[in-house]
């Protein structure tokens, strides 16, 4: 079951501290913002409910939230004269198709009149509301639930505005029909998505489309993993098809002739390239390596394919995301940083779960962070105690005490229980009668600082003594919390509006020992998985940036959405 969808109207989790879960099956339950249905209402609602398409996933939503646009009006016409045009059904299917839907999915009111009964009602004015609501939710809500894209967005914390509740989907109708003279796209986008990034992919979505009927001739780039890489000067048999793709960005002004002839990393082409990577986040070198390759080798069907994707993925956003809030973005392997107004403050790397374990995957969720923790033990899972650290304290006898772990039998700060080293201790401590942790300092796994926003999953973000890993192309290799590359930055900015400097971060880095330190207000935190992210680049630009599909998700998500993404597998 979906919980979170069609929650209570009008709250997010900031103001309510956790939204009320409502399953999916309970979605027409009255949310506390809407006026009581009437006996005439509740029977209009049946009515509904024996017409709208069956398989939406939103059916019963839809039955709910065009039964209030009609009962709050006194069930008078919502549309007047306006939709009798005959192009309604052809200006529909033409804004599905603008938002990455197929055409075919649009309903034809007209053919919908006769299946209606009668009713409180004009018969084609419901017929028309039928079809602009659903074709409108399709957009808004998306093809399938939440639930089958990001199985744990809505468990738990939910910040951020709640759009999928009916009273503001009620509202975003009210104004869409209201329009005059009417117009398909103004009261389409009255309904749909309007976050961010959403609104970059979609502003992408038509070129992209267009672009996979043009045959560029644009040459595949070598894997340096096979080819090897390319430093500046180098003579590199890549260097064409490189310059090809360069001029095709902007980055390379070059007459493709030209380009066709190039047989080594000349500075002007090493120049185009660094300013490629200084734009993706990208170590700004000049060397053509696999990370570069991964950005830049991409053609249009693939940047369609992952853009129609990650359209369906970003309906999930919020529209208003928080006053600041944090995006760590898997596939980038990136941390986003964001003050008011969806202004981006700072983009940092990040090192997040292994892929070839699927026990150790980053969770795709939402949160808020209310603490940060200065010092910090490291409180080891039973897990990683039995299966990583005991062995090597069985071969080893001097490796707990030398990397500074103690056995507890509680990691609540209070207990002051430590167990000196034994055959029997360890046997306890596999059995879980014991427990591990690190003490604070400097080979500590969780660094000098660790930022919290409690969850189920018992994930968190973390500084880390072992910082060769940010520079690395593939970031996958935690256990499943998040490593941040400049934990002093995020500090600073996190305790930024209560007047703390960099220099007050680190000093609390360095001399505090397990000191938590309140969040206030919160800030919201999303951990997202878009292989295609707009991502924020120098000078206020968007740059839409192909992420690395580390989990695969990509395959999957293709075939759980296979009735609307082209090129399935």
């Amino acid at each position: 079951m979906l919980r979170g969808e069609f929650d209570e109207p009008g709250r997010s989790a900031v103001d309510a501290g956790m939204t009320r879960a409502i399953p999916t099956e309970t979605a027409a339950a009255e949310p506390e913002a809407l006026s009581p249905l009437s006996p005439e209402g509740i029977a209009f609602q049946t009515q509904i409910r024996a017409v709208f398409p069956s398989d939406r996933h939103y059916a019963e939503a839809a039955a709910l939230l065009i039964t209030h646009a009609y009962q709050d009006r006194g069930f008078r016409p919502l549309w007047g004269d306006s939709p009798t045009m005959a192009s309604f059904h052809r200006e529909l299917a033409n804004q599905l198709k603008r938002h990455a839907l197929p055409e075919l999915l649009a309903i034809d009111p007209e053919t919908l009149v006769a299946s209606i009964p009668d009713g409180p009602v004009d018969k084609r004015d419901l017929a028309h509301t039928i079809a602009f609501c659903d074709a409108a939710l399709l957009i808004r809500l998306g093809a399938v639930s939440t639930e089958k894209i990001w199985p744990d967005w809505n468990l738990g914390d939910t910040p951020g505005s709640n759009d999928h509740a009916i009273a503001t989907i009620l509202g975003d109708l009210v104004v869409a029909t209201a329009l005059n003279p009417f117009d398909m796209a103004a009261a389409i986008d009255a309904m749909a998505p309007k976050n961010w990034i959403y609104r970059e992919l979609l502003k992408a979505y038509a070129p992209a489309r267009e672009a996979i009927l043009k045959y560029s001739g644009i040459p595949t780039i070598p894997n340096p993993e096979q080819a090897g890489s390319a430093k500046p000067g180098d003579v590199y048999p890549g260097a064409p098809a490189i310059a090809a793709h360069l001029i095709d960005r902007g980055y390379l002004k070059m007459d493709a002739g030209q380009a066709a002839l190039l047989t080594s990393m000349t500075p002007e082409l090493t120049g185009a390239l660094i300013a490629f990577q200084n734009d993706y986040g990208l170590d700004a070198d000049g060397v053509f390596g696999p990370a570069s390759w991964q950005y830049l080798n991409t053609n249009a069907a693939e940047r369609y394919r992952s853009i129609t994707i990650n359209l369906h993925r970003a309906r999930l956003m919020p529209n208003n995301p928080g006053e600041r809030y944090l995006i760590a973005n898997l596939p980038c392997a990136e941390l986003y940083l964001f003050n008011a107004n969806d202004f981006h403050f700072k983009t940092m790397r990040i090192v997040h779960g292994k892929a070839d374990k699927e026990t150790h995957r980053t969770k795709i969720f939402r949160d808020r962070m209310q603490e940060v923790v200065f010092g910090p033990y490291w409180n080891v899972p039973a897990s990683i105690a039995a299966k990583e650290l005991l062995p090597k304290a069985q071969e080893d006898w001097g490796y707990l005490s030398r990397n500074n772990y103690e056995i507890v039998s509680s990691f609540k700060p209070e207990s002051g229980d430590q167990y000196r080293l034994s055959p029997e201790i360890l046997q306890a401590v596999a059995s879980g009668k014991l427990l591990l942790r690190q003490r604070p300092g400097p080979t500590n796994s969780l660094g000098y600082v660790k930022f919290l926003f409690p969850n189920t999953f018992n994930i968190y973000m973390h500084d880390t003594p072992a910082k060769d890993y940010f520079s690395r192309t593939k970031r996958d290799h935690s256990h499943g919390c998040i490593r941040v590359s400049k934990p002093d930055e995020l500090g600073e900015w996190v305790f930024g509006p209560e007047g703390w400097t960099i220099d007050k971060v680190r000093e609390a880095m360095k001399n505090d020992v397990n000191k938590g330190v309140a969040v206030k207000g919160g800030i919201n935190v999303y951990i997202t998985y878009f292989t295609t992210f707009p991502r924020p680049a120098p000078g206020g630009r968007i740059l839409l940036a192909p992420g690395r599909d580390v989990y695969g998700l990509d395959s999957v998500d293709a075939k759980t959405l296979a009735g609307v993404v082209p090129w399935t597998e």
